[in-house]
């Protein structure tokens, strides 16, 4: 425990640290850039380069991409091509998200400077980002038979993770994580593909090597804890959860899997307070309700106070939006009624009713179908029924009334 509030000491320090560098880094950088304005009338065309150069460096430290950029375009010429100008406005872009001006340039620039592996790899992180799966495989693959660069290896294994193609991911994932064990992104990702293929000790073999040199990642700590929780061996799930919690890990996750680890263990009292803090951060979710309802019971928590209401706020959350409903069931209707079909009419009207028991309508509507079957017992019924629940006097209700002396008298026609 006195390694981990050092730890989360020693964070703080460092992004206090870091802010305070940031401003003064900023604060240098404006006069820097200031000076190198008051130069800007210098005739010698390349030492305006120069300064324009180092004045775009200045604003890209100072995270102003925009201008950095406007004033690296004021070196370009038409005809001429500079590909460290070239470079660094494709930076420029990359770095503000704009990424289709950006895979442009890089583009050209891998064909302008194919020996240079730093503009591969940001084309092909371009081409991640665009969903062009097939071009990162091809041009990684172009890559790798020059150099075995980590990020390319990556990239590669990504781009077949997300094509469904597991089997060539991890050859890719393997050989990125021999050149670097201790790379927490790969061992994720190769864990997961292992998880889908229930290969749980795989995913924990992955898992224990890796914390063997970083115990305290938490990332790699949940991929324990699920591995184990699937395993069902709720004690050493729970014994990887608690320490990401103790870290700090305060998602929905390790809360939700400890809840559920000491449900399993009996320990319901344990389970309630995890289970509490990931509705806290999750109260989207009608099975989380029950869950909480069904773990309270078993505590003996009062019924009354602690759990009817779980229970009641489950049955809420899964019942549909009633005015939605019979909307839908509405127009449902109107389309079998436009059709003339009759039997799947009544039967979209009463849904629509059931939802809405304001919609009056639907009951009068049922039995203008029943009419129109020549059922006119069924229509009869309906129509009184409508009566009952409509104000006298308005349209609909002279309407029905005709309608049901009509009905009356076909009926008394048919009767023996």
């Amino acid at each position: 425990m006195e390694m981990i509030l050092y730890m989360k000491t020693f964070r703080y320090l460092i992004i206090t640290l870091l802010a305070l560098s940031c401003l003064g880094v900023r604060a240098q950088s404006s006069r820097e850039i200031a000076a190198l304005d008051s130069l800007a009338a210098v005739s010698d065309s390349a030492a305006a380069r120069g300064l324009v150069l180092r004045k775009a460096a200045l604003l890209k430290r100072m995270y102003c991409f925009d201008e950095a950029a406007e004033a690296l375009a004021s070196l370009l010429r038409p005809g001429a091509v500079d590909t460290e100008v070239l470079g660094e406005l494709a930076d420029c872009h990359y770095q503000a998200g704009r990424s289709a001006e950006a895979m442009l340039l890089y583009m050209q620039l891998t064909q302008l400077r194919p020996e240079d592996l730093g503009n591969q790899v940001r084309f092909m992180s371009l081409l991640n980002r665009a969903g062009a799966l097939p071009d990162v495989v091809a041009q990684g693959r172009e890559v790798l038979r020059r150099d075995t660069l980590l990020p390319v290896l990556t990239l590669v294994g990504d781009a077949f993770n997300k094509m469904e193609q597991p089997d060539s991911a991890m050859r890719y994932y393997a050989t990125a994580l021999r050149r670097r064990p201790r790379n927490a992104s790969v061992v994720s990702k190769m864990s997961n593909i292992l998880l889908d293929r229930k290969d749980y000790d795989g995913a924990l073999s992955l898992a224990e090597n890796y914390l063997a040199l970083d115990s305290l990642n938490i990332d790699i700590l949940r991929i324990k804890g699920l591995a184990y929780y699937l395993k069902e061996n709720w004690m050493l799930s729970a014994d990887a959860f608690e320490l990401a919690v103790d870290l700090g890990d305060d998602t929905f996750a390790p809360h939700y899997y400890l809840a559920k680890d000491y449900s399993n263990l009996m320990m319901y009292k344990d389970a309630d307070g995890h289970f509490l803090r990931a509705w806290q951060l999750d109260s989207t979710r009608a099975s989380l309700a029950l869950e909480i309802a069904v773990n309270r019971t078993r505590s003996f928590v009062g019924y009354q106070a602690g759990v009817k209401p779980w229970f009641e706020k489950a049955l809420r959350m899964m019942e549909p939006d009633s005015t939605l409903m019979s909307s839908i069931y509405q127009n449902y209707a109107l389309a079998e009624y436009t059709r003339q079909d009759w039997d799947k009419a009544i039967d979209l009207y009463q849904k629509a009713f059931e939802y809405n028991q304001k919609y009056i309508s639907a009951i009068s509507t049922i039995g203008y179908c029943y009419e129109q079957k020549k059922d006119y017992r069924r229509a009869v019924e309906y129509y009184e029924r409508y009566l009952k629940l409509a104000r006298p006097g308005t349209r609909g209700y002279r309407q029905i009334e005709e309608a049901l002396r009509f009905v009356r008298a076909e009926r008394f026609m048919e009767e023996p």
